[in-house]
C-alpha cells in the first residue's frame, strides 16, 4: 500500500479542485467515529430548501457571460495578433473570489451531518464548478496554440456564423441552464 499524498499547504490555490477536498474528507472520516445518518424529513415543511442549485447556476451563468464576449473579441483580433491570444483573461479577482466563496459553501454542504440529498448536490456542484473553471483556465492559457492549429486546418474560420469555433461561452450557458 502506498502512502497518501500530502495535503496542500497554507495559501494553496483555492481553485485547485475537488480532488484535494475529497482526499481531506476521506482522511477525516476514516479518523472520526461513525455518525448516525441524518433522518430524512417527514414532511415537506421540514425538507431543506435547495438553495445550492440556483447558486451554482448563477455562478456558471456569470462565467459564461464573461467568457462569450471576451472570447469573441479575442478571436476577432487574432488574425493580426494571434500570439497575443494567451493574454485572454476571463476570471478576474472578483470572479475568483465568488468561485472560492461558492466552493466553500458547497464544501460545507458536503459534510456528513448534512442530508444525503444535499451532500450529493454539493459534491456534484463542486465537480461542475471545478470542471467549468478548468476549461476556462485552459482557454486562458492555451488559446494561441488552439488558434494556430485552427488556422492550419482545412477550415480556418475562427468565427463561423459569428460564433467562436470553440464555443465555450455557449457550452457554459448550457451547463448553467442544466443547474436551474
Amino acid at each position: 500500500m502506498t502512502a497518501p499524498e500530502p495535503l496542500l499547504g497554507e495559501g494553496a490555490d483555492e481553485l485547485s479542485g475537488v480532488a484535494s477536498y475529497a482526499a481531506e474528507k476521506a482522511r477525516a472520516l476514516a479518523a472520526a467515529p461513525a455518525l448516525p445518518l441524518p433522518l430524512e424529513p417527514t414532511s415537506p415543511a421540514r425538507a431543506e430548501r435547495d438553495d445550492l442549485r440556483p447558486a451554482i447556476a448563477a455562478l456558471l451563468e456569470r462565467l459564461a457571460t464573461r467568457t462569450e464576449p471576451a472570447l469573441i473579441a479575442c478571436l476577432r483580433g487574432s488574425r493580426e495578433k494571434w500570439d497575443q491570444a494567451d493574454s485572454l483573461s476571463i476570471i478576474d479577482a472578483d470572479l475568483a473570489e465568488e468561485i472560492g466563496a461558492l466552493r466553500r459553501r458547497l464544501a460545507g454542504s458536503a459534510e456528513p451531518v448534512v442530508s444525503a440529498a444535499r451532500r450529493a448536490i454539493a459534491l456534484e456542484g463542486l465537480l461542475a464548478v471545478d470542471a467549468s473553471v478548468a476549461l476556462v483556465r485552459l482557454f486562458e492559457r492555451r488559446l494561441a496554440s488552439l488558434l494556430r492549429l485552427r488556422l492550419r486546418s482545412a477550415t480556418p474560420d475562427l468565427l463561423p456564423e459569428g460564433r467562436p469555433f470553440l464555443d465555450l461561452g455557449n457550452a457554459l450557458h448550457e451547463v448553467a441552464e442544466a443547474w436551474r
